[in-house]
C-alpha cells in the first residue's frame, strides 16, 4: 500500500506491504459547517470572558499583536484582516499597531517570510518586529510563584491593548501550543525562557496533551497573566483548513481550542508497532530538525522497545539557526550520553541541550532512521542517526533489522498527532 507523506512543500510516499501494515494514524475528519471567514468572524463577534475587541480598544490606543513565526503553520494572513477590522471600527489606525513575531528563542523572521506570513499588503503598511530574546528591550514584571523572573518585550507590555494570535496544537511538553505560549516563550527574554525550562522540564507532568497539573503550562499561564493580555484569538486546523476559532480571555481560548484538538488529533491504535514511519507534517513544521524532532518524540508512544522509527522531514534549513537549534547541535557533539546531559541541564538549563537529551533518550528505545535533505555525514556523525534517501529505502533497512513479518504503523502528521495504544 503506497501512502503519501508530507515533505516540505511536496510529498514523498512509502510502500508498505499490506500484510505488514498495522495502522495508519491520521487526524479524524470532522464535519466543518462553515467556511474559514465565517468561523473567524463568529469567534471575534462572540468572545469568551472578554468584551469584543472593538469595545476594548479606543481611538488613540497603541496596540501590540503577537503572531506566530515562520516555524508555525498558523494562517496569520487569514486571521489579521477581520481582527484589524475590529480595531479599525474602534478608531485604531495602522500607525498605532505593532505586530510582533513571537519567536521565543527562534531566529528573527526575514522580510520575505513576514510578507508571506502577514500578507504583502499588511506587511507593507503595518510595523512588524521579531522578539529578540537576547535583546535589551524587555520590562521586568517580577517573579512567578515558582520563581521565574518575567521579562517581557517592552513594545508588547507597554501597549495599551495587548493581543495574542496563533493556533492550538499538541505540544510535546507544554501540553498544547496556543494561548499563553505567545507570551512565554513568545515575547519573553532569554532568562525567562531558560528559567521556565530549568524549573519544569523534567517534571513527569510536563508532557503532551496535558494542562492541569503540568507545571510548564501553569508557569507560562502565570507569566501571561502578569503581562496583562487583553485579548486572544486562536484557531485549530487540519489538512482541510481552519476547523475552529476561539476569541477572548487567553486561557479560556486555549482550553476551548485544546478540546477541539483532542477531538481531531487524539487517536488510538490496537498495539505497538515494530516499525513506525512518521512525517513531521511538511512545511513549515519540518523546516529544520529542531522543530521536526517533535514528530519523533510523539512516535515513541506507539513503537515497541527495540523497534525502529523512521522520521521523514525535509529540514531545508538543516538543524535550524535559532538559539535552541545551535545548542542542540553543540550538545550532540559535546556529550555522549543522556545521563551526562541531564546532569549538565540540572546545573544550568540550556535551551537546545534539552533536545539533545530527548533524542538520546529516544535512541535508547528505538533505532532511528532520518529521511531528509540534510547531508548524510551530518545526520550520521553529529546526530548519530541512521540515514536514508527515501522512505522506501528506510523501510527496507527497518525490515532488515526487525524481520519480514514486522508490523508497521504510519503517521503522516506525526508532529501534531497524539497517538496511544488502547488500554
Amino acid at each position: 500500500m503506497r501512502l503519501p507523506l508530507p515533505y516540505g512543500e511536496k510529498e514523498l510516499s512509502v510502500d508498505v506491504p499490506e500484510k505488514n501494515l498495522l495502522d495508519v494514524l491520521k487526524p479524524k475528519e470532522l464535519k466543518i459547517e462553515k467556511n474559514p471567514d465565517d468561523i473567524l468572524r463568529d469567534a471575534l463577534q462572540n468572545p469568551i470572558k472578554t468584551k469584543r475587541l472593538r469595545d476594548i480598544a479606543k481611538k488613540g490606543d497603541s496596540v501590540a499583536i503577537a503572531v506566530d513565526d515562520h516555524t508555525r503553520p498558523c494562517p496569520t494572513d487569514q486571521i489579521l484582516p477581520p481582527l484589524l477590522k475590529e480595531l479599525y471600527s474602534a478608531g485604531v489606525r495602522d500607525g498605532d499597531i505593532t505586530i510582533i513575531f513571537a519567536t521565543g528563542s527562534h531566529r528573527t523572521v526575514k522580510d520575505e517570510e513576514a510578507a508571506r506570513l502577514l500578507g504583502k499588503d499588511i506587511a507593507s503598511r503595518i510595523r512588524y518586529v521579531s522578539n529578540d530574546c537576547w535583546g535589551d528591550d524587555f520590562v521586568y514584571l517580577g517573579d512567578t510563584s515558582r520563581g521565574t523572573p518575567v521579562h517581557i518585550k517592552r513594545v508588547f507590555y507597554e501597549a495599551d491593548v495587548k493581543v495574542l494570535t496563533g493556533d492550538v496544537e499538541i505540544h510535546y511538553f507544554a501540553g498544547y501550543g496556543g494561548g499563553r505560549k505567545s507570551v512565554l516563550p513568545g515575547v519573553a527574554g532569554y532568562e525567562t525562557i531558560q528559567d521556565n525550562y530549568q524549573r519544569n522540564f523534567f517534571h513527569p507532568n510536563s508532557r503532551p496533551g496535558k494542562l492541569d497539573g503540568n507545571p510548564m503550562y501553569e508557569n507560562m499561564t502565570e507569566a501571561a497573566k502578569m503581562a496583562d493580555v487583553d485579548y486572544t484569538i486562536n484557531i485549530v486546523q487540519t489538512e482541510e483548513g481552519i476547523i475552529g476559532a476561539f476569541a477572548g480571555q487567553f486561557d479560556s481560548v486555549l482550553r476551548k481550542g485544546a478540546k477541539l484538538v483532542d477531538e481531531a488529533y487524539r487517536v488510538t491504535t490496537g498495539e505497538k508497532a515494530d516499525i513506525v514511519v512518521t512525517a513531521a507534517n511538511g512545511s513549515p513544521h519540518d523546516l529544520d530538525l529542531y522543530q521536526a524532532y517533535k514528530a519523533l518524540h510523539l512516535g515513541l508512544n506507539v513503537v515497541k522497545e527495540g523497534g525502529v522509527i523512521i522520521l521523514v522531514a525535509e529540514c531545508r534549513e538543516g538543524v535550524g539557526d535559532g538559539v535552541g537549534a545551535g545548542n542542540y547541535e553543540k550538545w550532540m557533539k559535546k556529550y555522549e550520553t543522556k545521563e551526562i546531559i541531564q546532569r549538565e541541564l540540572g546545573k544550568k538549563f540550556n535551551i537546545g541541550g534539552h533536545k539533545a537529551f530527548y533524542q538520546l533518550k529516544a535512541m535508547e528505545k528505538a533505532d532511528i532512521i532520518l529521511v531528509t535533505d540534510m547531508p548524510e555525514k551530518e545526520v550520521r556523525e553529529t546526530y548519530r542517526l541512521g540515514y536514508a534517501g527515501t522512505p522506501d529505502e528506510a523501510l527496507q533497512r527497518a525490515f532488515e533489522k526487525m524481520g519480514d513479518e514486522a508490523r508497521v504503523t504510519v503517521i503522516p502528521a506525526g508532529l501534531t498527532t497524539l497517538s496511544s495504544v488502547k488500554k
